[in-house]
């Protein structure tokens, strides 16, 4: 599970700043918006919106255009490496972003060995197909269906693993049903968006194309005639913020943009429980949850259909924090650090500072206000980080990107304190378990309580080493269909560079324990979840949530957010871990504020005491 944990710290009485973690989540950026903090305060509403609607409806703006051939034309395709492709493609009046030949784009997005083919049925039908799965695409209806959609697009590199795999110690090597599975079928003309064909070939628009496979970890930016591939959260060196510029947007944007997010929202989206707005979109869907939620959220929605660029920025940020789910689903990161100087952005600005009763103004302070809240409070634990100088580091490593890796030994405890899941993450566990067994540990423990998440790859590899059963299979829902799958793992747990299956005998014999926290988000969140279930104790407070992938997504103005998407993380033996868990053994104390002392989380000798007294040594 890849992430993004967005933080906000008032570091004054006179700005906010925005601190955007990376999947680490110490890999901290710092921008600042242009918003005075004594702005975000509650205000009465006095005003009615001053958005303005298109007047144009989404179904008029993207009703088939089919009355004569299009221009197809091979488009320059620019990979995260900077290497330059082509991929066949054209413009269609009233879509901001070109059509382009779904099947070219997944055999470029996918690893070389999961090959995609087409095939016709007839009558404007078609079969995407690859060696694990396949889907039908109807041209005329605008449909979907897929029998198994799980085997037919969760099929990324690590299925087929080599050597510059970002995953070094851990490969999926299946993925399977745990029981029958349900179909998928997608109506995209719900959403306005038009599947074409041509010349025995099937378009999907670009953002569309990206979306739908945004479990590939690359995403799009479409700029200048070029279209950009991106891993994960990295941004290409583009100006796309020029759309920004402009103060009115054109018809058929404002349909295409609302249309696609309500498509991601309806069909991928995982709908994180703690995400206020989830059992509706869930239930009723993106665009009909925002229209009758409340009349906040339907205000948000003219905000997006408005054809004013600043309305855009607006709702969009607004949005964000209604869907907040602990850190997975942003919509506002880029806006907030990478737009400001731009003339939407500065609009904002001034609305926000010079017109307090502007429904905008009001809407913006309440639910701004209310997530710089959130975030103060999930920040108190990494206040305690200065209580480790009072003990002297076995090894204290950091990386260029910010993570770091702590191993420490109080009479006869390791404790292993690391930020993140990833590679690092596992090369300085297993140092910490080979120091521990050097000095004759007893007890080993892992602080994972501020821990953001990341690899779900590597917390497997943890989990499999601490163990009694080998546990080389991890399981979760599909957010597009509710099918119950799992992913079957290899590891090497030795890290001998070698998957040659005699890791079954890795077993340091260490008495485990795990500390968690509020800030024990994501895979950081699932570990605590799965040792639990497997008998480990648990030390600290009760783990914040996230469920599910975290996924990044661009809007076809360029404009980068993230999502909890595609996969619904499970216990071994069903329920998801969206509730977090519960210590077994809860060290938190109240301060006179009522905020939360974490300063036994510190205290070695009382975690030495727990663990000793819980195992009885």
């Amino acid at each position: 599970m890849k992430r993004i944990l967005i933080s906000l710290t008032l570091v004054s009485a006179l700005s906010i700043n925005l601190v955007a973690c990376g999947s680490s989540g110490s890999n901290e950026t710092t921008a600042s918006a242009s918003i005075e903090a004594s702005d975000v305060v509650d205000a009465q509403v006095t005003t009615e919106p001053t958005t303005k609607q298109s007047t144009k409806s989404p179904e008029e703006v993207n009703e088939a255009q089919e009355t004569g051939a299009y221009d197809v034309a091979q488009l320059e395709v620019v990979d995260p490496d900077g290497k330059a492709s082509t991929i066949s493609g054209f413009m269609k009046e009233g879509i901001p972003v070109p059509y382009v030949d779904v099947v070219e784009y997944m055999n470029k997005v996918y690893d070389t060995a999961n090959v995609f083919s087409l095939s016709s049925q007839g009558s404007g039908v078609y079969k995407i197909s690859n060696a694990k799965g396949n889907m039908t695409v109807d041209t005329v209806k605008d449909t979907l269906h897929s029998d198994k959609i799980e085997q037919f697009l969760y099929n990324d590199q690590r299925l087929n693993p080599t050597d510059d795999t970002e995953y070094v110690y851990e490969h999926i090597i299946a993925t399977d049903y745990r029981k029958d599975p349900y179909a998928l079928d997608i109506d995209l003309s719900n959403y306005g968006i038009d599947i074409i064909e041509e010349d025995d070939k099937v378009y999907f628009p670009l953002t569309t194309a990206a979306d739908f496979t945004g479990v590939s970890y690359l995403n799009t930016v479409y700029y200048d005639n070029k279209i950009y591939l991106n891993y994960s959260s990295d941004k290409p060196t583009v100006n796309w913020e020029d759309y920004f510029n402009k103060e009115v947007r054109d018809a058929g944007e404002i349909a295409y943009t609302y249309g696609e997010l309500c498509f991601v929202m309806d069909n991928i989206y995982g709908n994180a429980p703690h995400c206020i707005l989830a059992e509706s979109i869930m239930d009723k869907g993106f665009d009909a949850t925002l229209e009758s939620y409340s009349d906040e959220t339907r205000q948000v929605k003219e905000l997006l259909n408005s054809d004013k660029t600043v309305d855009l920025l607006f709702g969009t940020i607004i949005l964000s924090t209604m869907l907040y789910d602990g850190g997975h689903t942003d919509l506002s990161t880029d806006i907030l650090t990478d737009l400001d100087g731009t003339t939407a952005f500065a609009e904002l600005g001034r609305i926000v500072k010079e017109e307090p009763d502007n429904i905008r103004t009001v809407l913006y302070r309440k639910w701004y206000g209310d997530y710089i809240s959130k975030m103060e409070a999930k920040m108190i634990i990494k206040e305690y980080g200065s209580e480790f100088d009072k003990y002297q580091a076995v090894f204290d490593e950091e990386t260029e990107e910010g993570q770091r890796y702590r191993y420490y030994e109080f009479d006869d405890t390791g404790i292993f304190v690391y930020t993140n899941y990833d590679d690092n993450a596992v090369r300085n566990f297993k140092k910490a378990l080979d120091l521990a067994k050097e000095h004759g540990m007893k007890n080993f423990i892992f602080d994972d309580s501020d821990n953001g998440g990341g690899s779900t790859e590597s917390c497997m590899y943890m989990l499999n080493a601490v163990t009694k059963d080998k546990r080389d299979e991890f399981y979760y829902e599909s957010a597009m269909t509710g099918n119950a799958t799992y992913e079957k793992l290899d590891y090497d747990m030795d890290q001998d560079g070698k998957f040659e299956g005699d890791d079954e005998d890795f077993d340091y014999g260490f008495n485990y324990a795990v500390m968690c926290s509020q800030g024990s988000f994501s895979s950081g969140n699932l570990f605590p979840c799965l040792c639990k279930e497997a008998g480990i104790p648990i030390i600290g407070e009760k783990s914040a949530g996230g469920t599910c992938n975290l996924v990044f997504f661009k809007m076809n103005q360029g404009v980068q957010y993230s999502a909890s998407a595609f996969r619904v993380f499970n216990y071994q033996n069903g329920g998801n871990v969206e509730a977090g868990v519960s210590p077994d053994y809860d060290i938190t104390k109240k301060n006179t504020d009522g905020t939360t002392d974490y300063s036994d989380f510190r205290n070695f000798e009382l975690l030495d005491q727990i663990v000793d007294d819980h195992y009885g040594t």
